[in-house]
């Protein structure tokens, strides 16, 4: 039942392409802090530049072996050529090696549009009113890109579609709820893959249609350890995969392309920046934000509320805020009786063997 949101994401670049064909502009973007419903609203289709298993070769000559892996691949990946469909990019300040990655790109690959956006490390009050202003001159940019006038009308449109696709993702989360799953988290994992890459209303449809479709319930009596993975970004599928294979069953997540992306909606009674700017500040924050306390009480409420017996922490090696946050998170979860595998990952050189076996003894503790 998911097989078509697997295939949208194999083929994203080669959609792109037929957008580019039809006339549409294409923008591509790092990181959740990055406002869709303002490029969405400018015509613009954007999508997630996501990393790859390919072994990285061109983007080491403009990056030290020692950063962030993901964004390695990712760099690696628009220097083979793979986004070549690309009209713009978007970098949002989060992360040093997102705001390092701007400069990179942007003398490496010339495209048409580039725009740095100062995101605030805070969400206070003060942070929110900076924050909207840098929408606006944003917005101005994008009108001026485009030559289209970004009206109200427009931007709520486009909030009102991205709030629908949370609230879809959502309904899928729930159904993780039960003690028989309807889907597992590998393809929950392709379902949400899928929401990155493609425009926002093709996927409401999807998953209009995929949970119009379910049968009545799932009878499996299978048995798995219910758990929830956590950490920031990864390409292997086959690391859900292993763990359901050892009898694990992921049932909830704290990921920048989960619930930390699908998580909250746009307060579409406010005006239209203002609430944008309410909406990213004020979602459940990511390492690179500050303080992380309220992430770590979202992963708890939801390791209850789904009733999760252990959490397994992936992060992409040399990912510094992440790794910072870590020791801090792991030590929470434990005390308040959440067992936790710790690993740290790569996309590129993946060992498969060795994962096993982690989780096996991981999951045979918690049994």
């Amino acid at each position: 039942m998911v097989s078509d949101f697997f295939q949208a994401y194999r083929t994203r670049h080669q959609l792109a392409e037929g957008w580019k064909q039809a006339g549409r502009k294409v923008f591509g973007y790092f990181c959740n802090y990055t406002p869709e419903e303002l490029i969405y609203s400018a015509g613009i289709i954007p999508v997630r530049i996501r990393g790859s298993a390919e072994n990285v070769d061109l983007a080491d000559a403009h990056l030290p072996s020692f950063c962030c892996s993901y964004m390695r691949s990712a760099l690696d990946q628009a220097l083979k050529g793979r986004y070549s469909y690309l009209d713009g990019m978007v970098f949002p300040k989060t992360c040093d090696m997102t705001r390092a990655l701007y400069g990179i790109w942007k003398r490496n690959i010339k495209l048409p549009y580039y725009w740095f956006l100062p995101v605030p490390g805070k969400s206070t009050d003060e942070a929110v009113e900076f924050f909207t202003h840098e929408l606006r001159l944003f917005k101005e940019s994008l009108e001026e890109y485009s030559n289209h006038k970004i009206s109200d009308e427009s931007l709520m449109q486009a909030i009102k579609v991205y709030n629908r696709n949370r609230s879809l993702v959502g309904e899928v989360y729930k159904l993780a709820l039960s003690d028989t799953p309807q889907f597992s988290a590998s393809e929950v994992f392709g379902i949400l893959l899928a929401g990155l890459v493609m425009p926002k209303e093709e996927h409401n449809a999807m998953l209009r249609d995929l949970l119009d479709k379910l049968p009545a319930s799932n009878t499996s009596a299978e048995d798995k350890v219910r758990l929830m993975i956590a950490g920031n970004t990864f390409e292997n599928i086959e690391l859900l995969q292993t763990i359901e294979e050892c009898g694990g069953e992921v049932v909830i997540d704290d990921l920048d392309i989960g619930t930390r992306y699908y998580g909250s909606t746009v307060d579409e009674s406010l005006e239209p920046l203002r609430a944008i700017a309410e909406r990213y500040l004020r979602k459940i924050p990511c390492p690179c934000k500050h303080p992380a306390a309220p992430r770590l009480g979202h992963m708890l409420e939801l390791a209850k509320t789904y009733r999760v017996k252990g959490v397994v922490l992936v992060i992409q090696k040399y990912c510094d805020t992440h790794l910072y946050d870590r020791p801090w998170i792991e030590s929470r979860l434990k005390e308040e009786g959440f067992p936790v595998l710790s690993v740290e990952h790569s996309d590129t050189g993946w060992t498969g063997g060795k994962f096993k076996t982690m989780v096996q003894a991981f999951i045979e503790m918690l049994e």
